[in-house]
């Protein structure tokens, strides 16, 4: 008889490894494909935190061009505020980069006046794309902010987010949202504070504006709202203020504080802060009203250093017959005598001027010095109109500490001048926020 060996063992040991074999694929090919999904998902969260970004910041570039394009007034073609010359509580504007449409914007509505400003028209109702630029895609909006809009960021006569100088504190629906908010020394009881009031007429000051900005960039938008003004300047007091002792000598001096302009109303000629005095010698015009004393203390030195940073012209030296601006282009110059001037001041002789000019530190005004718009000094301010022209100023003069004006000074006050000064100056934030749809 033959004899035969058992070789099942063997063969059930080779099926069990051919088993685990196809369990370890298994496992292998579910690992791959875990790993395949997990990289396709961080792929696609890294993809669209890029996009997000990119919008982000392409909302952000839309703001600023916002800000930039509400400096400036109705004479600039680019200029995207409110052209009327009461302000329109209706006025609305959209700035557009591409082939977005008004209708576009989530809060769009039609009882807002929904221009779309081009160079030659700030007015215009054509949608085209308007940017001053066209390579980030953005959708701006800009519009005056009104009580209804406080109202939804939680103003009530209990928690204040402006003075209600229009006698109204009830609420206000969305579809009469109430008056313009502004931004100025608005309130009666802190002349000298600035802050946001609403008024039952029109204001002196500019209103605040609501820029809602859309960046928009492959399936990602991101949302921005700025609320901004341009700086509402120092509060105007007289033809000339100065918390110093004013003097003034000779009868060719003329200091008129009716609105030259015809639109605000009558300032005093000169006001100095108590105990200063205004000693006149000469028998100087004084026009309608005699120096003033108050206790309105102005913060001319914050002022200027709030103010610097939008300055276009730098004065660095003494100057003779410099001129800075036009008519149609007013400036903001400004100049720190403390190092080039070694404490002695600036002097400025035979030059003109129009805008805003800031001196931190003394100023010497000489020959046939004219300036249209708003002078601030830190220090003393010295007027030598000596010469057949002499120094005339039309707007509003400010010194941090004294006055004194000798020969021919012929000042004026004139609202208008000084508005056109301002509205020079860069737009400021009063708020940010980011918008989630």
């Amino acid at each position: 008889m033959k004899n035969y060996r058992c070789v099942y063992g063997k063969t059930n040991q080779r099926g069990n490894v051919l088993v685990t074999v196809i369990l370890m694929m298994a496992v292998l090919i579910g690992l791959g494909t875990t790993a395949v999904v997990q990289t396709s998902t961080d792929m696609n969260i890294s993809t669209n935190y890029r996009l997000g970004e990119e919008a982000f910041y392409a909302a952000e570039a839309a703001a600023e061009e916002a800000r930039a394009r509400l400096r400036g007034n109705v004479a600039d073609p680019n200029y995207a505020g409110d052209p009327a010359t009461t302000l329109d509580t209706w006025w609305s504007a959209y700035i557009l980069t591409g082939t977005q449409q008004p209708t576009d914007d989530p809060d769009y509505n039609s009882d807002y006046r929904n221009y779309v400003p081009t160079t030659s028209s700030h007015t215009s109702t054509t949608v085209t794309a308007n940017s001053l630029q066209s390579t980030i895609p953005y959708m701006v909006k800009i519009r005056h902010k009104r009580e209804y809009d406080a109202e939804q960021r939680g103003h009530t006569t209990a928690h204040p987010m402006y003075y209600d100088g229009d006698g109204n504190t009830g609420t206000n629906p969305a579809s009469t949202p109430g008056n313009i908010i502004y931004y100025g020394y608005g309130n009666p009881s802190q002349p000298t504070t600035a802050i946001q009031f609403t008024t039952a007429g029109g204001s002196a000051f500019k209103p605040v504006n609501i820029i809602t900005a859309y960046g928009i960039v492959g399936n990602s938008i991101k949302t921005v709202e700025v609320e901004v003004t341009h700086p509402p300047g120092p509060p105007i007091k007289a033809a000339i203020y100065a918390k110093g002792d004013v003097t003034g000598n000779g009868t060719s001096l003329t200091v008129d504080g009716n609105d030259n302009c015809g639109v605000a109303a009558t300032l005093d000629t000169i006001y100095t802060l108590d105990p200063s005095i205004t000693n006149l010698n000469g028998l100087p015009t004084m026009n309608p009203t005699p120096p003033a004393q108050g206790a309105d203390d102005i913060d001319i030195i914050g002022t200027v250093e709030s103010m610097k940073s939008g300055a276009n012209v730098i004065i660095t030296s003494d100057q003779t017959g410099t001129p800075y601006g036009s008519a149609s282009n007013y400036v903001t110059c400004y100049s720190d005598t403390s190092n080039p001037y070694n404490n002695q001041g600036l002097k400025l002789t035979n030059c003109t001027g129009y805008g805003t000019l800031l001196v931190k530190g003394n100023l010497t005004m000489s020959g046939g010095f004219s300036w249209d718009g708003l002078v601030l000094v830190t220090g003393t301010l010295t007027f030598n109109g000596g010469g057949p022209i002499g120094i005339n100023v039309q707007g509003a003069v400010l010194a941090n500490q004294t006055v004194d004006l000798n020969g021919g000074v012929t000042v004026n006050y004139n609202s208008c001048s000084v508005n056109d000064a301002l509205s020079n100056q860069a737009v400021t934030k009063l708020s940010w926020r980011e918008i989630t749809h």
